[in-house]
Order: C-alpha cells, then structure tokens, then sequence
C-alpha cells in the first residue's frame, strides 16, 4: 500500500520487517515499525482501532462476501 501523503507504508511478515529496514538504511530511508495487523475475531467483519492522544477510534466493515 503506497501513502500519497508523506510515507510510504509496507505490509509484511514480521519476521522480514528488520531486513526491510536494513535494506531501506543503504539506500539512506529512514524506516520503523508502525504498528501491526491482526486476525478479525470476526470472519464476518473487517475492523480497525486506532488509539491516540486525541482518543480511540473503531471502525468497522460489515458484510463481506
């Protein structure tokens, strides 16, 4: 997934997340670890919690097919 606004995010396995950023670090990207995704307690639904400073935010998808 590319982030048009001042990033660029990847998705992948946590265990290849250290070699990405070590392979960013020779092209001279600054890179980390943002968060995490995990399986839907719910197969029915998509959802996405975000906590900050400015409060917890949920969202969710219903109805997938």
């Amino acid at each position: 997934m590319f982030n048009m606004g001042h990033r660029m995010e990847l998705y992948c396995d946590e265990s290849i997340a250290k070699d990405i950023i070590e392979i960013a670090k020779t092209f001279k990207i600054e890179s980390k670890i943002i968060g995490q995704c995990e399986p839907s307690p719910s197969k029915k639904k998509n959802s996405l919690e975000i906590k900050s400073e400015f409060g917890s935010f949920d969202y969710e998808q219903n109805n997938m097919n």
